[in-house]
């Protein structure tokens, strides 16, 4: 069996499906992989590297998938590269961004695995992308709304005054919420959680924050120096804000939206309020950690191979009885599934 990875080719992709330490696992099972050209260069990883673990380094993608059975990607192809794929391949990738061609799909026999769809359950915790990236994005959140910010963050007594600290509203409080109110919290900041599932309260108060009502929301949303919204997960996250909210935010005040839960903007973009308020919104907050992503990502992506692949290694159709399966074939030899 033969795995290929691409380059990622979206403009501010720089993750890579493998890393070389997955690579070297996978080679020493008797799999073998063929990597594309400086795939990983963006997330720090040279081609010897590649190399050195077992890989074969192929001058492009057409001579990476060629003679492959499987490909592992970030993100799932484009409509360009989709017609690329030889006939019977196996795909596994995100596909929240994937606009289908079916027809195309049928015509080549195509196999599809969402790994977005894992099931958040214990036995699945090791493949779940959704988890892994999003712990990331909620840090790398915090961590540049603070840089982004004209002041600092944690309370300061020095012989020339003191500081006070910033307040960070952190909207949305699942893993990328958590790892936010974390890292503010670490930072120095006061930290105020908002969620409408009032289970998440606990978990909020855990790290140090304070629990914001529904009726309260606005008040401390105009009074924050940063604002963090990760509610739900795109494309399908709720819009929590749109033009009439964000002009409640002060002055120098910083928004980072890492579930798209502003309306109508499009990823990344970022632009200043008329009150002088900055909003970025990053879907992708998880790319600007390439190196650390790329090593959860595919620890994420071997772990599920290793679930499908004895039987696919023999030919034989998956065991849609398996509900981590089940849930993540969307489509199988050109036959989509619902």
């Amino acid at each position: 069996m033969i795995i290929a990875v691409l380059k990622e080719t979206a403009d501010y992709e720089q993750r890579v499906a493998l890393t070389p330490s997955a690579v070297q696992k996978l080679t020493a099972d008797g799999t073998r992989v063929k990597i594309e050209k400086e795939a990983g260069k963006a997330a720090g990883f040279a081609d010897s590297e590649y190399a050195a673990a077992g890989a074969q380094i192929a001058d492009n993608d057409t001579a990476a998938l060629k003679d492959a059975s499987l490909l592992f990607k970030i993100l799932a192809p484009t409509k360009d590269k989709l017609r690329q794929l030889p006939d019977g391949l196996t795909v596994i990738a995100d596909f929240r961004s994937f606009v289908a061609d079916w027809e195309w799909v049928n015509s080549r026999k195509l196999s599809l695995f969402a790994l977005e769809k894992i099931p958040r359950i214990s036995r699945a915790q090791g493949m779940d992308i959704l988890s892994s990236q999003d712990n990331l994005s909620g840090y790398k959140a915090a961590v540049e709304a603070i840089n982004m910010l004209n002041r600092a963050a944690p309370m300061m007594t020095t012989a020339a005054g003191s500081i006070m600290p910033i307040k960070v509203l952190v909207v949305g409080i699942g893993v990328a919420g958590l790892q936010a109110i974390a890292t503010a919290k670490r930072m120095g900041a006061v930290v105020f959680a908002h969620d409408i599932r009032q289970e998440t309260r606990e978990q909020a108060e855990s790290l140090g924050a304070r629990f914001v009502r529904q009726e309260q929301l606005n008040d401390i949303f105009a009074e924050a120096d940063i604002v963090i919204t990760a509610a739900g997960s795109a494309p399908n996250a709720p819009i929590l804000f749109k033009a009439k909210e964000l002009s409640l935010l002060k002055a120098h005040s910083v928004l980072i939206d890492v579930s798209g839960n502003i309306e109508s903007l499009d990823s990344p973009s970022t632009f200043t309020t008329e009150k002088g308020a900055v909003v970025s919104v990053d879907k992708q907050m998880a790319a600007l950690l390439p190196n650390t992503a790329s090593q959860l990502f595919a620890n994420n992506i071997c772990n599920f191979f290793q679930l499908l692949g004895s039987r696919l290694t023999i030919g034989q159709s998956p065991d849609f009885t398996d509900d981590i399966i089940n849930r993540t074939c969307i489509c199988w030899q050109g036959k989509k599934r619902d």
